[in-house]
């Protein structure tokens, strides 16, 4: 339950990282300030959703309405850690909230950070490798293998110079998913990135970079398989269930 709890911190740190890195400044020993005109925020401004919602979505110091970002960034925290706790077998409860919250930070840093999204790509990873070593996953050949297809497909992306490296999300995919759903995951993930830069459009949000869309529909495909791999018609026995 404190996992929960934390969620909405945990996105709003992803947010507030991702920002940084777009400005060229770093996390540590920086002060959150307003979007809008500059000025210091103060810890009751930070507050994650709560500050919004007391607020009612505008800022204190200048009165202008607060980027839709921040909110939406804390709000799909929540979601993603009750999705979790709610969809994933009762043994894989925690790994899940620990996998969503590294598939947001990989989608939000894909485009401005990409040595952060490698190094969170890597974590995660590792931790597939790790579990699906000690029999939480299923098999480990199969996660082994996709680990390994899933790198050379982030390295074809790497090298092909894609802006901000969107398929780094592929590195720890096939390490949790296996190489039989690794597949499955990407032509999700593929449609749930064009149903992103769709929505990005209405939303009037072009400026939005594609990479960000590439990462996010990744994120979406890898996230479905993690929880509702068999019902995608996959062997049950290479998800732990």
């Amino acid at each position: 339950m404190m996992m929960l709890l934390v969620s909405p911190a945990t996105g709003s740190f992803l947010k507030f990282w991702a920002d940084r890195l777009s400005d060229g400044t770093g996390v540590v020993g920086v002060g959150s300030r307003c979007d809008r005109c500059a000025q210091p925020l103060a810890s009751r401004d930070v507050i994650p959703i709560l500050s919004w919602v007391l607020s009612r979505g505008k800022t204190r110091c200048c009165r202008k309405d607060i980027r839709y970002g921040h909110i939406s960034a804390e709000t799909t925290a929540v979601g993603l850690a009750l999705w979790g706790w709610f969809a994933a077998p009762d043994h894989l409860v925690v790994h899940s909230l620990v996998v969503a919250w590294l598939l947001q930070g990989i989608a939000l840093l894909s485009a401005p950070g990409r040595r952060a999204a490698f190094s969170l790509s890597i974590i995660l990873a590792g931790l597939g490798i790790v579990w699906s070593h000690a029999g939480l996953l299923g098999p480990f050949e199969p996660h082994l293998m996709g680990a390994l297809m899933g790198a050379s497909f982030a390295a074809l992306g790497i090298l092909d110079k894609v802006r901000g490296a969107p398929t780094l999300i592929l590195l720890p995919a096939g390490a949790l998913l296996g190489v039989t759903a690794l597949p499955v995951a990407i032509f999700l993930g593929i449609a749930t990135a064009l149903a992103h830069r769709g929505w990005c459009k209405l939303a009037k949000r072009a400026g939005t970079p594609h990479a960000t869309s590439v990462a996010t529909g990744l994120a979406g495909g890898i996230w479905l398989v993690w929880l509702y791999g068999p019902t995608f018609g996959l062997p049950i026995e290479f998800f732990g269930y």
